[in-house]
């Protein structure tokens, strides 16, 4: 089973320290958080698809063709912007009907729990966060995702469900229209809620989620991971 990470951001909160170094290869108690994920990766994921695009010769160097018994092949992000035109880059390297797995490539994720996103069709990592100004994503009676809603009183005060960049996927998601954000980009979660009906995904909730967004994530990161 094939894993596609998604990893040519910029990471604008981390400069200057990604003006030379890409998020992925940022070191987390000394060890690069692509490191990381490649340990994270459940054992049925035997090819890695990396897209690239800031510093990407740097992320070539440092894992190569075959990584932690891995292949590893790499895709340039084309134009399209947002988490949904990261993913559309991989589209050739892909067969009709294929299920993969796609994951933030500056996120810290717990084996696992990226397990259990396998055994579902289509699968949508959450975590409970307090996250002022993002939307609030609901989960069903069975299970499901059910979509994005503003936070009301008391997820402000309380947290409210985020994704975490996981994803278990097929390559129908590409049927679809892409969902165009308010700021321009192209949504990965937004275009696969828009198939929900037709393909219901499974909400999987994580306790070990650590995003790298900034250098707060980055010291709360250094403090829970050995």
């Amino acid at each position: 089973m094939k894993a596609i990470i998604l990893a040519g951001g910029k990471g604008n909160r981390l400069q200057p320290l990604t003006h030379t170094i890409p998020k992925p290869l940022i070191p987390i108690n000394n060890l690069p958080i692509i490191d990381r994920l490649f340990t994270s990766l459940p054992d049925e994921i035997d090819e890695v698809i990396i897209v690239v695009e800031h510093l990407k010769e740097k992320i070539k160097a440092h894992v190569g063709d075959f990584f932690q018994n891995r292949k590893v092949s790499y895709v340039d992000q084309i134009s399209m912007r947002g988490t949904f035109g990261a993913l559309l880059s991989a589209k050739d390297l892909l067969y009709p009907g294929e299920k993969f797995l796609v994951l933030n490539g500056d996120d810290i994720y717990d084996k696992k729990e990226l397990e259990i996103h396998l055994v579902h069709s289509r699968a949508f990592g959450l975590q409970k966060r307090l996250m002022p100004g993002y939307h609030s994503i609901h989960i069903d009676p069975m299970g499901n995702i059910e979509g994005f809603y503003p936070q009301n009183d008391i997820e402000k005060v309380n947290g409210s469900f985020v994704a975490t960049g996981s994803y278990v996927v097929d390559t129908h998601i590409f049927d679809a229209p892409a969902v165009q954000l308010r700021d321009g980009e192209y949504g990965l979660p937004q275009t696969l809620l828009a198939q929900k009906d037709i393909f219901p995904i499974t909400a999987v909730v994580m306790q070990k989620w650590l995003p790298i967004n900034s250098f707060e994530d980055k010291a709360a990161a250094e403090k829970n991971t050995l």
